[in-house]
């Protein structure tokens, strides 16, 4: 008896249940998107367990979320795994991005005042000042420039009064991630460069109210898509 009243006296040091699923769902997530999952690995959920430190409730809770979003998918009696990237699969995740996000693009130009053009060069200026690091192996700086790099793009649309279609831009952001962790591990020192420059004509664009940015964001994404597509074509005849 003793011994529950002392723990139900400091709730504050005990970590609540849900607050344990969603941190073991955010972790997992992560490192789904960022590669450190590898594509195509059955995910145990005793090595879940011990990788993650928490219990088999707060796991089910994040396998179960992560299924739904498409981010895992169910391995027959292997329980689930993290999907392979496919051609198919990539086309259609950015032509249903590329559709969305010109759409909030267009309002958010509409719609965006000083404030909004102040957040944009904000989130380029931290973009640039998190330069892609030489060694692709380098999971927390990938993982630092990812974040940098979302902001950047969540700025542009963020005046958008639109908040069902920036939901739907979230996911499919999450989709197109974990390919351009495939794009990411492979950049030259050329393809850096024009990566960079693509995000500068972008943010230059926008601000000034191009009527051409829409068109410079579906090309920016295009240019991720043919990248990884290129990547996925040339793998799959080198392991034929």
């Amino acid at each position: 008896m003793s011994d529950m009243n002392s723990s139900a006296s400091t709730p504050a040091q005990t970590i609540p249940p849900r607050t344990v699923a969603e941190a073991t769902y955010v972790a997992l997530k992560e490192d789904i998107l960022s590669g450190a999952v590898l594509p195509g690995r059955s995910l145990l959920t005793r090595e879940l367990i011990e990788s993650y430190g928490c219990g088999i409730s707060p796991i089910r809770e994040a396998l179960a979320k992560l299924v739904a979003e498409g981010l895992l998918e169910a391995a027959s009696h292997k329980g689930v795994r993290v999907p392979l990237p496919t051609v198919e699969d990539l086309n259609d995740i950015y032509r249903i991005r590329i559709a969305l996000e010109r759409e909030a693009l267009v309002l958010a130009m509409q719609h965006g005042d000083d404030h909004w053009e102040g957040q944009i060069l904000s989130a380029a200026h931290r973009l640039a000042n998190a330069p892609l690091p030489e060694d692709p192996h380098d999971a927390a700086a990938l993982r630092d420039w990812e974040i940098r790099h979302r902001a950047f793009h969540n700025s542009l649309i963020s005046a958008a009064p639109a908040p069902r279609l920036k939901r739907l831009i979230a996911q499919m952001v999450d989709q197109t991630e974990r390919y351009r962790a495939l794009r990411l591990a492979h950049f030259g020192p050329k393809d850096i460069s024009s990566f960079i420059r693509e995000h500068d004509l972008l943010r230059d664009a926008i601000i000034a109210r191009d009527p051409r940015a829409p068109d410079l964001l579906a090309a920016h994404f295009e240019s991720s898509r043919d990248f990884v597509q290129k990547y996925l074509e040339t793998s799959q005849v080198e392991s034929v």
